[in-house]
């Protein structure tokens, strides 16, 4: 087709968060799930964003989508999605947004699909919305990103309702849903929770394809270390509503500068790992409107010292390494003697 996403649109930054914080209710009497986060993706690129429930992984996904539930505002900082200011957006700007600048792939497709309606129209509907293209163009566009999703006679499965899916199949008409409108940034809310190990592999390949066939960014929300180590280029993690760490993949497994980030990969189960040998991190993560003004980790870090409980900015380490850890030099120290 005339236009397809597949051409390169070019190197350049596609989204840059800024000291983002996103509130609940009133300014006064509210408090914010999200606070001070800072990331950024290119284009080509995989952005992973780790951490444990309620870190403000998805609500800071949602805010650069402009899809935050009522009640729900951005207090302070910056959003940018190529040339468009997310947090002054106008209803004509946040149109031009959803869907068109960014795609945006849900958690559960069951609830993202319309049970009603065949998912060749749910597919097509998108590309109207978003694409200069007639009734006939929109069609033979959905068809065409049913082959990309590497559904087999995409023609016959045009016709076919969500319940006659399976999940994976669900999941990749989504995100048929979400490119539709060629977007350059294509959000992802742990896109893979509810499929089994080998449908996970296979929508993990299918989104790292899509960032180099297709040139966009990804941004990728997931719980998952083992899926973060597969998929994403760049990994961002949050605790407590902040960005604590960020750099490449493997720099950041292979050696983590933040102690949160090392409890987090020293809880994970290997081949190896016996039921004694796991370590599981102690105590639980800040309430919400309770969160330490020092480090967030400091209530749960074994390697916490007085100083951690004086405020800590995310700085920059190394080349394209960023941490809020005041003990990251420890940190680098403790790594190299566990791998000599």
């Amino acid at each position: 087709m005339a236009g397809s996403p597949s051409e390169k649109r070019g190197a350049g930054r596609l989204l840059a968060v800024r000291d983002l914080r996103v509130g609940v209710g009133p300014q006064e009497d509210g408090f914010d799930p999200v606070s001070d986060a800072s990331l950024h993706a290119d284009r080509g690129e995989v952005v992973g964003v780790v951490g444990e429930s309620g870190s403000g992984k998805s609500l800071t996904l949602r805010a650069i989508a402009a899809l935050l539930p009522p009640g729900v505002a951005v207090r302070s900082g910056d959003v940018d999605v190529g040339d468009i200011d997310v947090v002054h957006a106008d209803r004509r700007e946040v149109h031009r947004l959803r869907g068109g600048a960014v795609g945006m792939v849900f958690q559960e497709p069951m609830t993202a699909l319309n049970p009603t309606m065949r998912i060749g129209p749910q597919i097509a509907e998108a590309a109207r919305a978003h694409r200069k293209v007639s009734r006939v163009e929109a069609k033979a566009r959905a068809i065409e990103l049913l082959g990309q999703m590497q559904f087999t006679e995409p023609e016959r499965r045009y016709r076919l309702y969500p319940h006659e899916l399976s999940g994976g199949m669900r999941q990749r008409v989504v995100i048929a849903i979400a490119l539709a409108g060629d977007p350059e940034l294509l959000l992802c809310d742990e896109p893979t929770t509810a499929l089994d190990a080998t449908v996970t592999m296979r929508v993990l390949g299918l989104i790292t394809g899509l960032a180099k066939e297709l040139d966009i960014g990804i941004l990728l929300v997931t719980h998952d270390l083992g899926v973060a180590a597969r998929v994403c280029d760049r990994i961002v993690v949050m605790y407590a509503g902040r960005v604590v760490e960020e750099g490449p993949a493997v720099a950041i497994l292979r050696r983590p500068r933040h102690a949160y980030t090392l409890a987090l990969l020293q809880a994970v189960p290997t081949r190896e790992s016996t039921i004694e040998a796991l370590r599981a991190i102690p105590g639980s993560p800040p309430k919400v409107g309770e969160v330490p003004s020092g480090c967030p980790f400091v209530p749960r870090c074994t390697l916490a010292e007085p100083a951690c409980e004086q405020p800590v900015s995310l700085v920059e380490i190394a080349a394209g390494r960023m941490s809020a850890c005041r003990r990251h030099e420890l940190l680098a120290d403790l790594v190299e003697a566990d791998d000599a």
